[in-house]
């Protein structure tokens, strides 16, 4: 049975990067919750149409919409384990999370915060939308939208997973292979 494993943080703060490094290392299900939405959108269903138009909005998906998304994790994470990468973004869907595992008696081992300065994920946003990047990352009121959002509701997720003592916090801002060094050196243990 693997780990389930959360990174969390501002837009552009190498969340995918370094899940897809655990999932490598690991052996973990990579579960991308942008991928996931991008996926649905591009597949013109009803909720597809629904979460475009959130997300165009620079806003958070809703719980319901969520649910949908989350289909058959369980099993996932009995066989494999997970790395979640951008999901839980808010403390009512760690709550879900929390017992939906409890449900096949497994729990989230370690929440990640890569932190880094908003100004730092503006530029990595520019930089990425530059480079051929997500749709959301070109229009800066959305960006904008998306970084205080964030802000607001993070402090309450990242308050669960304090109160469980999970909670780990890494520099975002140090190279791709130093953020994974540390994530590493505590997933080993």
């Amino acid at each position: 049975m693997g780990k389930i494993i959360i990174i969390y943080g501002l837009p552009a703060a190498g969340k995918t990067t370094q899940a897809l490094l655990i999932q490598e290392k690991y052996g973990l299900y990579h579960f991308g919750m942008g991928d996931k939405l991008r996926a649905e959108i591009e597949s013109g269903s009803e909720l597809g149409q629904q979460i475009k138009e959130t997300v165009d909005n620079g806003l958070l998906v809703s719980d319901e919409q969520i649910i949908k998304i989350l289909h058959n994790i369980q099993g996932q994470a009995q066989k494999t384990g997970i790395v979640f990468d951008g999901f839980p973004r808010l403390e009512p869907q760690a709550r879900l999370l929390d017992e939906m595992l409890t449900q096949v008696n497994l729990e989230v081992d370690l929440f990640i915060l890569l932190k880094i300065r908003p100004e730092v994920a503006e530029q990595r946003i520019g930089n990425r939308a530059e480079s051929g990047g997500r749709s959301d990352d070109k229009d800066k009121n959305v960006v904008n939208n998306r970084l205080e959002v964030f802000r607001q509701e993070s402090e309450s997720l990242m308050a669960h997973y304090q109160k469980m003592d999970k909670f780990l916090e890494i520099d975002g801002e140090k190279t791709i292979t130093e953020v994974f060094a540390e994530i590493d050196k505590h997933l080993s243990l």
